[in-house]
């Protein structure tokens, strides 16, 4: 019989650059061959959605967006743990309560955490200090905050610099990431009542955008309403914008890199707004397909990605800051790569971070028709009430969430 061989799948993104290096060591514990293919998005979207679609997956072992797990969990085309840790007696006590129940649904649990990331806020500490303006603890100083920055940066010459640089493309995971794990629960939205309907157009919802809109309209740059998470630190990193709202890990990559902005920067916990602080959660697990033909061999690897010994070797090459293992983060070893001020902001953040996004039998459709509207709003084509109208008619049309 040949040695089993294991496909994994994992996004190209700077915290798994390691991958590769990591399933060679792997190879050469287990003998366990391991194939693997590093991706972008969109094309990252389409191979997560073949490997769980009840055919015959092109991957053994993927990392997977947690709300696509859980919708195809929903149609049966994952492959629960639960077996596998209890027969291992493996321990998910190291892993934050969030990332486990992001990761649950039914009564199971579909995969196993390696990421813990969330929002923080990463600005111009110099230009702050210089224009005698406050960390903002607040939404309503986040913007004040970043016009003022702006407002004297261009009094000084530099006309292409703006208060921040934000998500606005229309997507979950983008001007939805946004909105959705922050903007919108910080002001108290909901997405459905308790039958299941949308609740999409209703004051607080539509504060909430309106709030997103002003901040991005008034101190952003003028390509807003098409910027990715990879614009946002385009922009910021070439000293056009003083603030910017990512996860932590991008002010770890930034740092990384070094240079003049690099140096200036500083983070903070994520504003609060009218209810509170909401820094939403991200933990896209490694995840088995139903259908795979090496699934005792995937879940081998799972747990050696998700090890602390190979996860802190991940940190000194990667400088992934945001990890989801508790002791990973306690260990010297992980203190001494970062930043004090990065890791205290990871560290204040981590309490607040749980899934905010809707978890549905539709993935990440609900977030993608409400980010088609939102972006509508950024472009002046309408206002935030009849975007969300608009918005809760089309999330309705696709039927109940659970």
């Amino acid at each position: 019989m040949s040695a089993p061989v294991v496909r994994v799948m994992q996004e190209d993104w700077g915290v798994f650059a390691n991958l590769p290096a990591a399933a060679r060591r792997f190879t050469e514990r287990t003998g366990i061959d391991v194939e693997v293919t590093l991706t972008v998005i969109p094309e990252m979207w389409e191979l997560m959605e073949r490997s769980f679609s009840g055919e015959d997956p092109p991957f053994d072992l993927v990392g997977v967006d947690d709300l696509l797990l859980i919708q195809a969990a929903r149609s049966g085309h994952v492959e629960p743990i639960d077996e596998f840790i209890a027969a291992d007696g493996y321990s998910l006590e190291d892993f934050p309560q969030a990332a486990c129940d992001a990761l649950s649904d039914g009564g199971r649990i579909w995969g196993l955490p390696y990421c813990f990331v969330s929002n923080v806020l990463i600005y111009r500490a110099d230009l702050f200090e210089q224009y005698g303006v406050a960390v903002p603890q607040t939404l309503d100083a986040l913007t004040d905050a970043a016009i003022r920055v702006q407002e004297a940066e261009r009094a000084e010459g530099n006309a292409d610099f703006y208060g921040v640089a934000i998500r606005g493309a229309p997507n979950c995971g983008l001007n939805f990431w946004i909105v959705g794990s922050t903007w919108g629960p910080s002001f108290g939205a909901r997405w459905y009542d308790d039958e299941g309907r949308p609740t999409l157009a209703t004051p607080e919802l539509i504060a909430a955008v309106e709030h997103y809109v002003e901040l991005a309209r008034r101190a952003g740059p003028p390509e807003e309403p098409t910027m990715d998470f990879i614009d946002c630190m385009e922009a910021y990193g070439a000293g056009r914008a003083a603030i910017t709202i990512e996860p932590a890990n991008e002010a770890s990559i930034l740092y990384d890199k070094g240079g003049a902005v690099a140096e200036a920067t500083r983070t903070a916990p994520m504003p609060a707004g009218p209810c509170g602080r909401h820094v939403g959660l991200y933990t896209p697990p490694y995840a088995i397909p139903s259908r795979s033909h090496s699934k005792e061999a995937a879940w081998e690897l799972a747990k050696f990605l998700c090890s602390s010994e190979q996860i802190l070797d991940d940190v000194q090459r990667s400088g992934f800051v945001e990890v989801a293992r508790e002791s990973v983060l306690r260990d010297p070893r992980f203190e001494s790569r970062f930043r004090p001020e990065l890791l205290q902001t990871v560290m204040k953040t981590r309490p607040f971070a749980h899934g905010e996004r809707p978890v549905t039998s539709h993935g990440m459709e609900v977030g993608n028709r409400i980010g088609d509207e939102i972006v509508k709003v950024l472009r002046a084509e309408i206002g935030a009430a009849e975007a969300l109208r608009a918005a809760e008619r089309t999330v309705a049309a696709l039927g109940p969430p659970n």
